[in-house]
């Protein structure tokens, strides 16, 4: 009777005779412990029919669209995405190098569809004009949760506000890449209807765009005019109960920076 241990040791010893068979040394850094593993991206939050604020930045932060002709293909594809997959989209601000959306999540399904059709189709279309390859988009776009009425309004300044703390216009309603002209001087906008926010600051139109425009105004809190990190880094943003719902574990309990004319137009 053979034993196989026997045999199995009597080849090795062969075949590394042979040079077929290399001993594996084992390096000391590979046995160290591992002290951090890559985590995957955290889900995204999803509140059937909930107003979301979604921005997509472009590759390296590169300001890809800068003529006429660039912010019209954006806001082309936007008019794709809102036909084809039935999306209500509130208002956008569609800059240099990024584009602010305020939508709202589907009854069923999510808003992966239709923004990755909005993303693709962007940079096919601007690989094609322009003969180039490779990355258009940073990453995936990011996309947070925000409680209607006072933070909704807030959600809006944020985005009208876009062209005035780059230095661009003096007065939002004058930018002709965003949809605050249709909010505050009642240019008719076909893309979008109007936020329930902001339709419920007064039964008649002119009255809702007088007090809007107060509210676009600069504010006395100079954190309320500046650039709140909180409208692209938060999951969501909300009072203290709506945060405490939607918003990840780890995230501090804090109010968006609105100012103080915000405050009172609540329901």
């Amino acid at each position: 009777m053979i034993r196989r241990g026997r045999i199995s040791a009597c080849s090795a010893k062969r075949r590394q005779q042979a040079g077929a068979v290399q001993p594996y040394v084992q390096e000391a850094h590979r046995l160290a412990p591992v002290r951090c593993l890559p985590m995957p991206r955290a889900p995204r939050l999803y509140a059937p029919e909930a107003t979301l604020h979604v921005v997509a930045r472009c590759n390296n932060r590169e300001f890809s669209f800068l003529t006429p002709e660039d912010f019209g293909v954006v806001v082309d594809k936007l008019r794709g995405m809102v036909r084809d997959y039935e999306l209500t989209l509130y208002a956008y601000t569609v800059m240099s190098n990024h584009v602010h959306l305020l939508l709202q999540a589907p009854r069923a399904g999510t808003l992966a569809r239709p923004l990755r059709w909005f993303l693709t189709e962007t940079a096919r279309a601007f690989h094609r004009a322009r003969q180039r390859r490779g990355h258009f988009w940073e990453r995936r776009s990011r996309a947070c949760l925000v409680e209607d009425d006072t933070h909704g309004l807030a959600a809006l300044r944020y985005l009208d506000r876009n062209p005035v703390r780059a230095g661009l216009v003096q007065d939002p309603g004058t930018y002709p890449w965003s949809s605050c002209a249709a909010y505050a001087l009642g240019t008719p906008n076909p893309l979008l209807p109007f936020h329930p926010s902001y339709l419920g600051l007064s039964r008649d139109p002119p009255g809702r765009r007088r007090t809007y425009t107060a509210l676009l105004a600069p504010s006395a809190d100079p954190k309320a005019n500046g650039h709140d990190a909180r409208w692209t880094t938060r999951r969501a943003v909300g009072s203290l109960a709506f945060v405490a719902r939607y918003g990840a574990r780890r995230q501090r309990l804090l109010r968006a920076t609105m100012p103080a004319q915000n405050q009172h137009h609540g329901r």
